[in-house]
C-alpha cells in the first residue's frame, strides 16, 4: 500500500486545486483541475461537478492520476489510484457541510486579498453551482520528481 506521507498531506492541505487525469472510453486523455478537499490515510478526497467529463470517465474506468507541484521545493508529485464516486449518504453530507465552510473561507480570503492589493474579482466561490460529487481516491502509487529530474516512487 502506498503511503501518503505527512509531507504530502501538508502540501495538499495548502492547495485549493489539483490536476486530475483520467482516460476517456475511447482511450484518449482527459485532465482537469479539481477542488482538493482532504487527505486522510491512503485516501484523498476531491470535489467535482457531477456533469463533467472526469466523472463520466471514472464511471467507465476508475483509474486516476492526481498531480500537483510544490513551488517552494520545485518538486512535482503524482498520486495514482482508483476513484470511488460518492453522490449521497452520510459521508457525502458530512463532506458538503465542511465544503460549504471551505467555500466561505476561500471567498473571504479572496475578498481580503483584494482589499489589501486593490485587485477586484468578478466572481467568488460562493456563486458556484451546487451539483457536486465527492471523488474518494485510494492511492496505490506515489511518484515524486525533484527539480533535477530524479524520480522517487513507492508502489503499493
Amino acid at each position: 500500500m502506498a503511503a501518503i506521507t505527512d509531507k504530502i498531506i501538508e502540501l495538499l492541505g495548502k492547495r485549493e486545486f489539483v490536476s486530475v487525469a483520467t482516460v476517456t472510453p475511447d482511450g484518449g486523455p482527459n485532465t482537469a483541475p479539481k477542488f482538493f478537499f482532504r487527505a486522510k490515510g491512503d485516501f484523498i478526497y476531491l470535489i467535482d461537478y457531477v456533469f463533467g467529463k472526469t466523472v463520466t470517465n471514472l464511471k467507465e474506468n476508475p483509474r486516476v492520476s492526481v498531480s500537483f507541484m510544490d513551488m517552494d521545493s520545485l518538486e512535482a508529485y503524482r498520486l495514482n489510484g482508483t476513484a470511488k464516486l460518492i453522490e449521497k449518504g452520510k459521508v457525502f453530507k458530512n463532506v458538503f457541510k465542511e465544503w460549504d465552510k471551505k467555500l466561505v473561507k476561500m471567498a473571504t480570503t479572496r475578498v481580503i486579498e483584494g482589499v489589501q492589493s486593490g485587485k477586484t474579482h468578478d466572481h467568488y466561490e460562493l456563486e458556484m453551482g451546487k451539483k457536486f460529487i465527492v471523488l474518494k481516491i485510494k492511492i496505490a502509487n506515489v511518484v515524486k520528481i525533484d527539480r533535477k529530474g530524479s524520480i522517487w516512487q513507492e508502489t503499493g
